[in-house]
């Protein structure tokens, strides 16, 4: 059936659709369900039942579907792609035109794909894939089930990252490792070494995904490295779907609890692969020798560029274009790498300031930095380095070790401008820490409960793994100190520790006990919870210091309660703390973390909001 003119991206008519579903595209609606997956379960967007009035094409999970974006550009792309390796991995390159012997499919795919190297080369149709995905609109996964056809392409496309035959061929995996097992029970013992060698790189061929050999095709083929960006963009968008489909699937969490099997576990597990897969791939394009180091300023970097790094600025927001031009200006510093295939594109930044000391707060930054601007200080009398902002600007490269070499790339080029330079620290915050707190108040609340059960059943084995919890021990808070906690969390921005613009101290030897618990005590496999800490101590720093407000902004409240740490890197013991780490979990901390662990918190008084507050 030939299909109407205003079914632009179909171009060949030979393939079948009904006239329901063509009618069902052109008015961008499905009314009928027959053609439809169990409720759009099927789909790699649908966490849950999906509304008949807001199901687009994408949501047919049938052949006709994928045919339909096989034909439509991007599809056809990617299907030459595959055609195109499948027929290398087949054919001797020397002579492709060469009749292959009982092999009849061969010999066809050889004449049909020598037709269409005459009108383009490999190149060409791998750039021109790269391109078409890049130019595709950034969107949120939610708006994946419109109707438009640049939501429509993308959705597909991840669909046709599942079509059968992307990823490892199992029967083939299990036949060979068969045959290789029979000829090593019957082989002499004189040819069992190089059978093992070449079974062991047929094997290996094997467990390599189809998908990941086509992204190494398209990396080897594409022009202006257009292949690495292509490949940049996709885990981001990976990276979204995956978040979005957890979020998704957290809302049937009862499934979970009744037993039975998500419809999403098993995408989410495919996905979460491919995602792992690309970032390897990504870890190896991406190393220290391929990226370039700048400097940002003001008067000579690209206007482009700068407003990539105020926009993206993660752990400081820019308050103003005044808050901006000082932190390009003296008495600070600010790098950024960058890679050939994204020449105007920061991938990670870094924010530097040239102080005489390690800053306890953000407050001493700006201090130090006036005094430079006023002339009272000299940047080439700077001691210390500190490093109080870190972002990684490309989320398609988040896992990928950039932000290790960018420090010590920027260690180097200041020890070279400024051989005054001591010390190296960093201004850190606490991420997540008052969540932490928040959770352990919870569970301390649950416990209680428990614990006045148990007694009163006298179940001993309970009483007693309640006794074990080191955060329910009265040697670690006691029952007035937990009360002031509850009171202190209570509040949505933590007003209490900041009065009228002045620190209050009330709750410091409080907070920073805990705080220095949750660095040191509390680990996940024997690292830190803190994600800034496992960065920082896994490149080989020490946790120097913990500061008190030192970012005393509703987001430091919000986030951690204000506290700050400082983490200083010794360039004599970085390899040592990164070997200690990796090795054995140990962590380099000094006095002024480890110290609160073994001070007392106690109050004796219950804590009283203060009437100005």
């Amino acid at each position: 059936m030939r299909p109407s003119t205003n079914f632009g991206l179909l171009q060949n008519s030979s393939r079948v659709f009904t006239l329901r579903a063509l009618r069902l595209r052109q008015n961008h609606c499905l009314v009928e369900t027959n053609r439809l997956s169990h409720d759009g379960c099927n789909s790699l967007t649908s966490g849950r039942p999906v509304s008949p009035a807001r199901v687009g094409l994408g949501c047919i999970r049938s052949v006709a579907t994928l045919e339909f974006f096989e034909d439509s550009k991007l599809g056809s792309l990617f299907r030459e792609i595959g055609n195109r390796l499948d027929l290398a991995d087949r054919t001797p390159r020397s002579a492709p035109n060469n009749e292959v012997d009982g092999d009849t499919r061969t010999r066809n795919d050889i004449q049909t794909l020598s037709a269409s190297l005459r009108r383009t080369s490999t190149a060409n149709v791998t750039s021109e894939f790269c391109k078409e995905y890049i130019s595709l609109p950034d969107m949120s996964v939610s708006t994946w089930s419109n109707e438009s056809v640049q939501a429509s392409e993308k959705r597909l496309f991840f669909d046709l990252l599942f079509k059968e035959g992307s990823g490892i061929d199992e029967n083939v995996l299990i036949s060979t490792m068969a045959t290789v097992l029979s000829h090593r029970q019957d082989g002499q013992a004189s040819d069992q070494l190089a059978l093992s060698n070449a079974s062991i790189r047929r094997l290996r061929e094997l467990c390599t995904p189809r998908y990941e050999r086509i992204f190494n095709y398209i990396l080897a083929s594409a022009h202006q490295d257009l292949g690495v960006a292509f490949l940049v963009k996709l885990r981001q968008d990976l990276r979204e779907l995956i978040h979005w489909l957890r979020l998704s699937s957290q809302r049937n969490k009862q499934e979970y609890e009744k037993g039975n099997h998500h419809p999403m576990h098993e995408k989410l597990t495919k996905l979460r692969v491919i995602e792992r897969d690309i970032q390897s791939i990504l870890s190896s394009l991406f190393r220290p020798g391929v990226l370039n180091l700048q400097q940002i300023t003001y008067d000579r970097t690209p206007a482009s560029i700068i407003e990539q790094i105020a926009f993206k600025e993660a752990v400081h927001p820019l308050q103003s274009l005044k808050d901006l031009r000082t932190r390009l200006g003296p008495g600070r510093r600010c790098f950024a790498f960058f890679h050939p295939a994204l020449r105007d594109s920061p991938l990670v930044f870094v924010h530097v300031a040239l102080l005489r000391s390690i800053p306890e707060s953000m407050r001493d930054i700006e201090t130090g930095t006036q005094r430079i601007v006023d002339g009272t200080d000299l940047e080439s009398e700077a001691t210390c380095a500190a490093f109080y902002s870190i972002t990684n600007a490309v989320s398609g490269l988040s896992g990928v070790d950039l932000g290790n070499h960018l420090i010590k790339s920027v260690v180097g080029v200041l020890k070279h401008e400024f051989p005054t330079l001591g010390t190296y620290c960093t201004l850190s915050p606490i991420p997540n820490f008052r969540r932490w707190l928040e959770d352990k108040m919870m569970r301390h609340r649950d416990a209680a409960d428990r614990r006045e059960s148990a007694h009163s059943s006298c179940d001993e084995n309970n009483i007693a793994l309640l006794a074990s919890d080191k955060f329910l021990n009265a040697d670690l808070l006691s029952q007035q100190d937990l009360r002031n906690l509850e009171c202190l969390l209570s509040s949505t921005d933590a007003p209490s520790l900041v009065c009228l613009g002045e620190p209050s101290n009330e709750f410091k030897p409080l907070l920073m006990k805990l705080a220095a618990y949750y660095l040191t005590v509390e680990t996940h496999h024997g690292r830190p919870l803190c994600p800034v800490a496992k960065f920082h101590i896994r490149n080989g720093a020490e946790m120097y210091r913990l500061n008190y407000l030192g970012d005393a902004t509703s987001k430091g409240l919000r986030n951690s309660c204000g506290i700050m740490i400082n983490y200083r890197y010794l360039l004599e013991e970085l390899e040592e703390n990164h070997v200690n780490y990796e090795s054995t979990g140990k962590i380099a901390v000094r006095d002024g973390v480890r110290g609160w662990l073994a001070k007392r918190s106690s109050c004796s008084a219950a804590y009283v909001p203060c009437e100005k507050c």
